[in-house]
C-alpha cells in the first residue's frame, strides 16, 4: 500500500504515515532486505546500465554457452521483468525470435495492456512474430494487434498494398502509441538474423553488406557506428527508424558470442533504453574501447 492509501485507511495525513515508518524503521520495527536474484550479475548490471546510460540493465549468469540455454535464460529474465514493468495504461510493442519466444513461454503474469507486432513475419517457424503476440497477449487479457504479413516483399508496390490491408493499417496506426518495446537484435557479421536470410532470398544481401550493415533492430539496418545504412523501409512492414526511435523505452533482449558486434552496435544508434543480456557478452562490452 502507498503512504496515501495507508493515511486514508487510518484517518490521518500522509506526512504521519512516513513519520511512523521512519520511527519504525529507526527502532528496528520494520526493517528493509532486498534479495537479488541468483540469476543476475548486479554489478555486471550497474556498470552496464553506466557505461551506456541505459535505463536498466539486466546481465544475467548462466550456467552454460550453448544458444537454447541462453536463450531460455534471457527469455526468463525479459519475462520477470516486463511482469514487474509494465501497466495497465502502456501499449507493449514485440518483435519475435527465439529468445522472445522463450520470454512469452516465461510469462506467467502481465498487466492488461495493448500488445502490438512491430514487424512482419520473418520466417515461417514457431518464434514468428504473431505467434509471440498471441502468447503475451493471452497472458495479459489486452488487445492484441498483429501483422499478418511477411517482414521483407519482393517490391515496394507490394509492401504498399499490404499496409492498405484494413488489419495492417489499424496495426501500423498503433505504432505511435507504443510506450514499452521488447525487441531482438539481429547479427549480420556473423549471421544470425531471419532479416539476414530474408535479404538474402531477396536478391539484396550483397548490396546491404557492401553498405556496411552490421545488425538490425525489426527492420532497421546499422552499421558497425550505430548509423542507420542500406534501408529496405520500402519494402519492409515494421516499425520505422523515426518511430522506433521515439518509442519511451525500448528493451533489448539478445546475447550469446555471436551477438557481441551487433549489440554493441545497437547500443552506438541510441534505438534502444534498455538491454537484458548475458553476463559474458556484458563483459564483452564492458571491454570494448570506445
Amino acid at each position: 500500500m502507498t503512504k496515501t492509501e495507508l493515511a486514508d485507511e487510518l484517518s490521518v495525513s500522509r506526512f504521519k504515515i512516513a513519520r511512523m515508518l521512519d520511527d519504525a524503521l529507526e527502532h528496528g520495527l520494520v526493517k528493509i532486505t532486498i534479495d537479488a536474484p541468483d540469476s543476475l550479475d548486479l554489478d555486471l548490471s550497474m556498470q552496464l546500465r553506466t557505461r551506456f546510460g541505459l535505463t536498466r540493465a539486466l546481465a544475467v549468469i548462466i550456467p552454460g554457452t550453448t544458444p537454447d540455454l541462453i536463450q531460455d535464460r534471457l527469455g526468463r529474465a525479459a519475462a520477470e521483468l516486463l511482469s514487474e514493468i509494465v501497466t495497465d495504461v502502456d501499449v507493449l510493442g514485440l518483435t519475435a525470435g527465439r529468445t522472445l519466444a522463450a520470454m512469452a513461454g516465461h510469462l506467467r503474469t502481465l498487466a492488461m495492456c495493448e500488445v502490438v507486432q512491430l514487424a512482419g513475419v520473418a520466417a515461417a517457424t514457431p518464434e514468428n512474430g504473431v505467434e509471440v503476440i498471441r502468447q503475451v497477449s493471452r497472458i495479459s487479457g489486452g488487445r492484441s494487434r498483429a501483422i499478418f504479413a511477411p517482414l521483407l516483399v519482393e517490391t515496394a508496390a507490394t509492401a504498399s498494398a499490404l499496409r492498405r490491408e484494413p488489419s495492417i493499417k489499424e496495426t501500423f496506426r498503433r505504432f505511435d502509441s507504443v510506450t514499452k518495446a521488447v525487441v531482438a537484435i539481429g547479427s549480420w557479421s556473423p549471421p544470425d538474423s531471419q532479416l539476414y536470410d530474408n535479404a538474402g532470398r531477396a536478391g539484396v544481401l550483397d548490396e546491404l553488406l557492401a553498405a556496411g550493415v552490421k545488425a538490425e533492430i525489426c527492420a532497421t539496418l546499422i552499421d558497425e557506428t550505430g548509423t542507420p545504412v542500406g534501408s529496405v523501409a520500402e519494402r519492409s512492414l515494421a516499425v520505422s527508424t523515426e518511430q522506433l526511435r521515439l518509442i519511451p523505452e525500448v528493451i533489448a533482449v539478445a546475447g550469446g558470442p555471436s551477438k557481441t558486434d551487433a549489440i554493441a552496435a545497437a547500443l552506438r544508434s541510441g534505438l534502444i533504453d534498455s538491454l537484458v543480456t548475458d553476463a559474458a557478452l556484458a563483459r564483452r562490452l564492458l571491454a570494448l574501447t570506445d
